[in-house]
């Protein structure tokens, strides 16, 4: 059974009784089931692939999605009345559901909608949801959700000056950026990855996965080992079997550009083609030059069976 556990942060009392613009990072497909319990006067506003799509569209026709057509100015109209009504309108500016939960560029259409309606924006923070179902897999993991609401952005913020959509949009995401770094450092340690990296090895064979709990047994040391590697550099891992070790290093330390080195060919091949390798991760079946690195790691056989 997947359990999702939630949490979320109100450090501003929001209430969501003055209506204005929901804005949140998109990772998966279930953000909307966290978003929209957050107040039943919500509507989400949708593309006409997803209005149309013989998946979804039943469903979110009854669910207060709104599709819009040949541009969100040609329904500022409609919305306002949405507004006046005491609806908050939720969008998710990036457009698209992230990869690797990273913060997208966002389009202009919120940030227009709120200057143009004269609204707050209300930033909605979310982490968590794109690691229990990432875009590019479907199967659903354990894990624990944290909602972030941040404070209103109300139209005499200096973030907003000039009413400049363009600008407005970048200040935006430079905030999210910045406040979902903060959030992943607290949240995305070793115990925190140790499920996601078990998950890359239970469909690859019986004795592969066995391989993989034995190896994650060794959690305590690898998070001791993994908190003293620096933050930034590049790192040489060597003997990474099966590559449970790099695979926990490279997502808990994201700007850490890691090499991990396997002569044995099976095991290099089955490391290499593990679903979550992100793009800090990179495999090689012999020894690279040595000069390029500044941080060595070796394993011996018992930490990487």
């Amino acid at each position: 059974m997947i359990q999702a556990p939630f949490k979320i942060h109100n450090t501003f009392n929001e209430k969501f009784d003055n209506p204005g613009i929901i804005i949140s990072n998109h990772q998966s497909h279930i953000d909307l089931l966290y978003t929209l319990m957050l107040s039943p006067k919500i509507i989400t506003l949708t593309n006409n692939w997803v209005w149309n799509s013989p998946f979804y569209g039943q469903i979110i026709r009854y669910a207060d999605f709104l599709p819009l057509e040949n541009g969100i100015e040609n329904h500022i109209n409609q919305l306002k009345t949405y507004i006046n009504n005491g609806y908050s309108i939720l969008i998710f500016p990036e457009g698209t559901r992230s990869e690797d939960c990273s913060i997208l560029r966002f389009k202009k259409g919120a940030f227009y909608l709120a200057n143009q309606l004269n609204v707050d924006i209300i930033p909605i923070i979310i982490h968590g949801i794109g690691h229990i179902l990432p875009k590019s897999e479907f199967m659903l993991r354990n894990g624990e959700v944290n909602i972030n609401i941040l404070e209103r952005i109300k139209p005499d913020n200096p973030i907003r000056k000039n009413k400049d959509t363009l600008e407005f949009s970048k200040n935006v995401r430079n905030l999210y950026k910045e406040k979902y770094d903060i959030l992943s450092r607290e949240i995305e340690t070793v115990y925190y990855f140790k499920d996601k990296v078990y998950h890359n090895y239970i469909y690859k064979g019986r004795q592969i996965e066995r391989n993989a709990k034995k190896c994650l047994k060794l959690i305590n040391y690898f998070d001791e080992t993994i908190n003293n590697l620096p933050e930034n550099g590049n790192l040489l891992i060597i003997n990474s079997g099966q590559g449970e070790f790099a695979l926990l290093t490279a997502l808990t330390k994201k700007q850490l550009q890691i090499t991990a080195v396997e002569t044995n060919q099976e095991l290099f091949e089955i490391a290499r083609n593990c679903v979550s390798v992100p793009k800090n991760l990179f495999y090689k079946n012999s020894i690279p030059d040595l000069e390029k690195f500044n941080t060595f790691v070796v394993l011996n056989k018992t930490q990487k069976k």
